[in-house]
C-alpha cells in the first residue's frame, strides 16, 4: 500500500500532466480487449453477476463500456487515422493474441487436493445440499459439474438459469465473469477425464477464491478508520482511471485537485502534531534529565543506603552465629535435662531407700554393736559422698574447658571449611554447575553441629577431593606443558617472520631501485621519440610545403612531380608506420615493465602486510 498520509501528494506541473496522460479516445475499439465486449448472461440476472464481480475480475466493466461510444465516434470522425496495435499491452489484448497458458500446476497432485478442499469447505459453509467427499470430487459427472457451477453462478446470481445446453453457457458465463483462461466446450462433455477435470476444477477454484475475497473486501469496507489514508487513495486512483478511460480530462484534473487540496490540509495538520509533539517530547526529556539528573543530597541517601545494606549483611552473620549458638546450647540443655531427669531418679530411689532404712531401723532392736556398726557404715557412706562431690566437680570443670576448646574447634573447623569452599570455587569443583563438579558426589563443604563421630562432621569425602584435585593437577600440567611447546613454535615462527621481513624488505628495495631505473630509462626513452616524432613531423612539414610548391608550379613538370609526390608519400607512410610500431613496442615493452613491477610491488606489499599481521598476533600472545 501506498502511505498517503506520512507525507504530502507531489503535484506535477499541468503540461508534464497532459503530456503524460492520453485518452482512450483516439483507439480503435478493435484494439480493446475481446472480453469487454461480450453480451448478457444467457440466464437471468447476467448483469447483476456483472456487478456482484466486477471488484473482483480487476478492471471497471463500466468504464470500458463508457468509453467505447466515443472511440467508435471518434473513429467515425477520423477514418484516415492508423491504430497502433502494440498501444497498452498492460491493460488490453488484441483480438489475434494467442491464448494464455495457465501457469497454475494442474499436473500436481497435491496442487488438485488442495483444490478439492477449498471446495468443499466453500460449498459446505454455504449449504450446498448434495454430499460432498474428496472421492466424489476425484472424477465428477457432467451432472455434478453443471450442480457445482450453477450453485457457485446462483452465489453471484441467485436467479441465473442454464439454459438449452450447459455445455455452451458454461464457457459463456466464465468469460463474462473475466476468467482469465480459455474452458473449451468439448472438455465439458468428459468432465471426469483426467486430461480435462484439472482446469475445471481449477476454474471453481478461481471462482470461490474470487467470492472470499469479495467478502473480505466487504468486511474491510468497514474499518475504514483504520487505513482510511489508503482507501481515500485508492478511492481516488479510481475515480480518476474511470474518467481516464472515458475520456473527461477536465473532470479528471477537478478530482486530481480536489485530492490534492485534502491531502495538503491532512498532511499540513500531520505536520502540525508531528511538531507539536516534538515539543512535548522536548519538555518530556527535559523533565526526565532533571528528574535522573544526581543531587548531594542523593549521593548521601546512596551512601546511607549502602551503609545500611553492609550493616544488614553485618547483623545477619552474627544472627547466623548466634542460631548456630543457640543450637549447641539447646543441645546441651536437652543432655541437661536428660541429666537432671537421671539425677531426680536416683534421687527418688535413695529417698524410698532411706524411708525403708528408717523403717528397718525403728522396727529393729537396740544393740550397742549394732549401733557403732552402723555409724561407722555412715562415716563411710558420707566420706564416700565427699568424694563423689569433689569428683564431680572436677569432671563439671573438665566439661566446662572442653565446651570451650569445643567451641574454639568448631569455630576454626569452620574457618577452614570456608577456605577449602573457595579453594574449591576456584578450582571450579562447586558448584554444581561448575566445570570439575560431578553428580556422583558433591565437594561442598558443610558442618553438621549434630554430628556424633568427626567422620560425619563435615559432608565430604576428602578422599575424592584429593583424587579429583589430582587430576585437575594432571589437566593443567598438561595444559602447561602445551602452552610451553606453543610458545617455543611461536618463538621460532617470530624468528622465521623476521627472517622472511628482512629479506622481504631487501627485496623490496632492490625492485624499488629497480622501478626508479626503469622509470628513469622509461622518461628518457619517450623524451627520445618524441625529439624523433618532432623531427618527422618538421620534414613532414617541408615535404607538405614542397607539395604545395610543386602544385603550384607550371603543368609541363607536372608528371614529374606527381612522381616525386608519390615517392615522398610511400616514403613518409613507411616512415611513419615505422616510428609507430616502434613507438608502440616501447610502449607495450614499458607498460609490460611496469604492469610486473606494480604486479611484484603488490606481491611484496602483501607478503609484507601478512608478516606484519602474524608479528602482532604473536607478539599478542
Amino acid at each position: 500500500e501506498v502511505d498517503t498520509a506520512s507525507r504530502p501528494v507531489s503535484l506535477e506541473p499541468r503540461q508534464m500532466r497532459a503530456a503524460r496522460r492520453k485518452t482512450l479516445s483516439g483507439v480503435d475499439a478493435s484494439q480493446l480487449n475481446a472480453r469487454a465486449q461480450t453480451g448478457v448472461l444467457p440466464g437471468a440476472g447476467g448483469e447483476e453477476m456483472q456487478m456482484a464481480l466486477g471488484k473482483s475480475a480487476g478492471v471497471h466493466a463500466g468504464a470500458a463500456a463508457a468509453s467505447r461510444p466515443q472511440s467508435r465516434a471518434h473513429q467515425h470522425q477520423h477514418p484516415s487515422k492508423p491504430s497502433n496495435p502494440q498501444r497498452r499491452h498492460s491493460v488490453y489484448l488484441s483480438n489475434g493474441q494467442a491464448p494464455r497458458v495457465d501457469p497454475r500446476p494442474l499436473g500436481d497432485k497435491a496442487y488438485i487436493n488442495s483444490c478439492v478442499r477449498q471446495l468443499i469447505s466453500f460449498l459446505s459453509s454455504r449449504g450446498f445440499d448434495a454430499a460432498l467427499s474428496p472421492k466424489t470430487l476425484a472424477a465428477p459427472t457432467a451432472k455434478e459439474f453443471a450442480a457445482l457451477s450453477l450453485f457457485l453462478f446462483r452465489q453471484a446470481d441467485a436467479n441465473f438459469k442454464f439454459g438449452s445446453k450447459t455445455e455452451d453457457d458454461v464457457p459463456t458465463v466464465f468469460k463474462q465473469l473475466r476468467y482469465p483462461f480459455q474452458i473449451s466446450k468439448s472438455a465439458l462433455y468428459a468432465v471426469g477425464s483426467p486430461h480435462t477435470w484439472p482446469s475445471l476444477l481449477a476454474a471453481l477454484t478461481w471462482m470461490v477464491q474470487m467470492f472470499i475475497y469479495e467478502e473480505e473486501a466487504g468486511r474491510n469496507e468497514a474499518k475504514v478508520m483504520c487505513a482510511e489514508p489508503a482507501v481515500s487513495f485508492f478511492k481516488y486512483v479510481s475515480a480518476a482511471y474511470r474518467h481516464f478511460l472515458a475520456g473527461d480530462d477536465a473532470r479528471c484534473d477537478a478530482v486530481e485537485r480536489e485530492f490534492s487540496s485534502v491531502r495538503c490540509q491532512k498532511s499540513a495538520h500531520v505536520t502540525a502534531s508531528t511538531l507539536r509533539l516534538e515539543q512535548e517530547n522536548a519538555e518530556l526529556d527535559a523533565l526526565w534529565t532533571s528528574l535522573t539528573q544526581e543531587t548531594p543530597q542523593r549521593a548521601a541517601l546512596h551512601n546511607e543506603k549502602d551503609a545500611f545494606v553492609r550493616g544488614v549483611q553485618k547483623y545477619e552473620e552474627d544472627a547466623g552465629a548466634m542460631r548456630r549458638c543457640i543450637e549447641i546450647a539447646e543441645g546441651h540443655a536437652a543432655q541437661a535435662r536428660q541429666s537432671a531427669h537421671l539425677c531426680e531418679e536416683r534421687f527418688q530411689a535413695s529417698n524410698k531407700e532411706a524411708v525403708d532404712l528408717r523403717h528397718r531401723v525403728s522396727t529393729q532392736p537396740v544393740d550397742v554393736a549394732a549401733a557403732n556398726f552402723t555409724d561407722k557404715e555412715i562415716q563411710k557412706q558420707r566420706d564416700a559422698m565427699t568424694l563423689l562431690k569433689s569428683r564431680r566437680s572436677d569432671v563439671e570443670s573438665r566439661a566446662c574447658a572442653s565446651e570451650v576448646e569445643a567451641e574454639h574447634a568448631l569455630a576454626q573447623l569452620e574457618t577452614n571449611v570456608k577456605r577449602y569452599n573457595d579453594v574449591a570455587r576456584q578450582l571450579q569443583l562447586i558448584p554444581h554447575t561448575a566445570k570439575y563438579a560431578t553428580n556422583a558426589s558433591t565437594f561442598e563443604a558443610a558442618i553438621n553441629p549434630r554430628a556424633h563421630t568427626e567422620q560425619t562432621m563435615v559432608n565430604v569425602d576428602f578422599k575424592n577431593v584429593r583424587s579429583m584435585v589430582k587430576k585437575i593437577h594432571e589437566v593443567h600440567t598438561q595444559h602447561k606443558w602445551s602452552s610451553e611447546r606453543e610458545h617455543v613454535n611461536l618463538d621460532q615462527s617470530l624468528q622465521t617472520c623476521q627472517d622472511t621481513l628482512t629479506e622481504r624488505c631487501d627485496e623490496a628495495n632492490g625492485l624499488a631501485s629497480k622501478a626508479t631505473r626503469c622509470e628513469t630509462s622509461y622518461d628518457s626513452e619517450r623524451k627520445r621519440l618524441e625529439g624523433v616524432l618532432s623531427h618527422i613531423m618538421k620534414e613532414l612539414a617541408e615535404v607538405e610545403k614542397d607539395v604545395t610548391a610543386v602544385r603550384q608550379s607550371p603543368e609541363a613538370s607536372g608528371s614529374d612531380n606527381e612522381t616525386a609526390l608519390y615517392t615522398c608519400q610511400v616514403d613518409h607512410d613507411a616512415c611513419l608506420t615505422l616510428c609507430g610500431e616502434e613507438r608502440l613496442a616501447v610502449q607495450n615493452m614499458m607498460l609490460a615493465a611496469l604492469d610486473a613491477l606494480m604486479g611484484h610491488k603488490q606481491q611484496v606489499q602483501d607478503a609484507l602486510d601478512a608478516s606484519s599481521s602474524k608479528l602482532t598476533e604473536v607478539s599478542i600472545e
